[in-house]
């Protein structure tokens, strides 16, 4: 809710003022019962005074009260407690305050203390220095103020309560013995407050509507001093600086002289209107500028993204053209490597029914085996990435055994590392049953160990291992071989395609690069991970870790299985 500035003013300065206000009425009505306190006390003081000046009157006058005009002694039967009645019914007999001389050892019942006499009366006993008491009370369902003083016997009271204890006194009374200073009792008077308090109650309101008088004529003359100086103007302002909104640079303010505030105010605002007119005025122009400029980059990036578009529809064909390639040419050289090495096999058997072979003939036989078997191994390893990217290659997980992947690597590899005198070393581990797609896995294995095969040199060693880890979910194979290692340089792209550690034309080493790229394809397919450890000069380790928890074919969603993979892309030549 929007509240105007005059209002929220006149309702700064009635708070502040009823504020004020709240505490003049509180001290006033603290101060008025100090004053009502302090004229109670002095009415009480002021009638004690009297009251003594009587009995002080009657007592130096009991002889004459006493005795006849002949000097005979006639007890009148005037005695202090009596005197003291009559003194007290005399003082309060044209008001309606109640004055009476109490003890605790009285010798007339109606001038036994009450609760509040005898406290006053144990507390001036108990400390002679206090001469009076008083306290607010209620009294018959009237408030009064309540006033004590101690009574102290003197030499004449002596007569009729002083020594010898329980001798007859004029009066008829026994002597209770007492000494002159002992306080026998206390002046008790009550004296109502209502008329107090109803002259401080027409005080306070009288003081109130005074004051709310005041308020009423400040917050006026406050709000029409605020509407001449400060809201006029304000409003002004507002009416200028929402037609400058709206985007009317030419709005001004008058001259507003009424206070040197607002005079530097309005020339202010007129001086930042004209700045901001003249901005708008340049940012006009930038901006049609920028405009322009910006339409003939958007021409230029529409030219460039149909370009860009053109280009990439060729990339993509070539791309698809050169996967369709490598997958025919690897699957058409496949069939006369096929017949090659059955002819190979052919001619083999008849030299080896013919006579033993000679040595040259030997090994002419395992040159030509070994170059078959690379070539076979690099023309599957090209075919099974050309359809990893047609998106052809399927995932099919069965149950496996450690035991099947270490002889197939002993029936494949072993041979190998046996012509290069290689220890062929397997370290298994508790592996149990697990899930893998058993062509992928042979892939895997095969290809990092004959990747070992080629970079460990005669005598060296190589180490094959599994093993389970239950704690991080995986099966953990390690191929580790003590062969040339692979420069840390090259760690970051050893699984890149067509990536060889040695590059020159003259490298010591065969290959197409697709070994290791493979390897991480075909393990990610997996859903595992493989990295490397290598020192030049001390050997490699590569480590493939795949989940133990793979389902079965049977539990993968029908979208997950894909189709069968078609025979003769998947079984080697015979």
């Amino acid at each position: 809710m929007r509240i105007k500035l005059r209002t929220k003013i006149a309702v700064l300065v009635l708070g502040v003022v009823t504020v004020f206000l709240c505490a003049n009425v509180l001290w006033e009505s603290s101060r008025s019962a100090e004053l009502e306190e302090t004229e109670l006390v002095q009415q009480a003081r002021a009638l004690s005074a009297n009251m003594e000046a009587v009995w002080e009157f009657m007592n130096k006058n009991q002889d004459k009260i006493n005795y006849d005009s002949a000097g005979n002694f006639e007890f009148k039967g005037l005695q202090c407690s009596i005197a003291g009645r009559s003194v007290g019914a005399f003082f309060s007999r044209d008001t309606d305050y109640s004055v009476r001389y109490v003890s605790d050892t009285p010798r007339n019942i109606a001038d036994e203390p009450d609760a509040f006499e005898q406290t006053a009366i144990d507390l001036f006993r108990a400390d002679p220095s206090i001469t009076e008491y008083y306290e607010y009370a209620e009294m018959d369902g009237r408030p009064v103020f309540r006033y004590a003083e101690p009574m102290v016997l003197d030499e004449s009271c002596l007569s009729c309560h002083g020594e010898p204890a329980g001798e007859i006194d004029l009066s008829g009374y026994p002597k209770e013995g007492f000494a002159a200073g002992y306080i026998y009792g206390a002046l008790s008077m009550e004296i109502p407050t209502e008329a107090f308090a109803e002259a401080s109650a027409e005080n306070a309101t009288l003081n109130i509507g005074f004051s709310l008088g005041l308020i009423v004529a400040c917050v006026a003359i406050i709000s029409a001093a605020i509407s001449h100086l400060v809201t006029r103007p304000l409003r002004r302002v507002q009416t200028a600086m929402e037609d400058v909104g709206d985007g009317d640079y030419s709005a001004r303010l008058p001259e507003d002289k009424s206070s040197d505030e607002m005079t530097v105010l309005s020339g202010g605002f007129n001086d930042m209107v004209a700045q901001l007119e003249a901005a708008s005025k340049h940012l006009e122009d930038l901006v049609a500028d920028r405009t322009t400029a910006l339409e003939h980059a958007n021409a230029e990036l529409e030219r460039q993204s149909a370009a860009l578009e053109e280009a990439n529809e060729a990339l993509t064909e070539e791309n698809q053209y050169r996967s369709d390639f490598l997958a025919m040419m690897s699957h058409e050289l496949r069939t006369p490597l096929a017949a090659s090495m059955a002819f190979a096999d052919i001619l083999r058997e008849r030299r080896e029914a013919s006579g033993a072979p000679t040595a040259e003939e030997e090994h002419l036989w395992h040159e030509m085996e070994s170059n078959h078997k690379t070539l076979l191994s690099l023309i599957n390893n090209i075919l099974a990435m050309a359809r990893i990217d047609a998106g052809r290659e399927t995932f099919r997980p069965e149950l496996m055994d450690i035991g099947d992947v270490v002889g197939l690597l002993q029936a494949t590899i072993a041979p190998l590392a046996d012509q290069k005198s290689i220890a062929l070393e397997f370290r298994i581990g508790e592996v149990p049953l697990f899930v893998a797609d058993a062509d992928k896995l042979r892939r895997i294995v095969e290809n990092l160990m004959s990747n070992a095969v080629k970079f460990t040199p005669a005598g060296g060693r190589i180490v094959f291992a599994a093993s389970h880890d239950a704690e991080g979910g995986a099966i953990v194979f390690t191929v580790a071989d003590t062969g040339c290692g692979i420069p840390e340089t090259n760690l970051a792209t050893i699984f890149d395609r067509f990536v060889q550690v040695d590059g020159s034309g003259t490298r010591s080493y065969g290959g197409s690069g697709l070994g290791l790229a493979l390897v991480r394809e075909l393990t990610e397919m997996h859903g595992g991970t493989v990295s490397l450890e290598s020192t030049v000069g001390a050997g490699s380790t590569f480590t493939v870790r795949i989940p133990d928890d793979i389902p079965l074919i049977d539990e993968l969603p029908a979208a997950d299985a894909g189709e069968p993979t078609r025979p003769d892309e998947e079984q080697p030549p015979a």
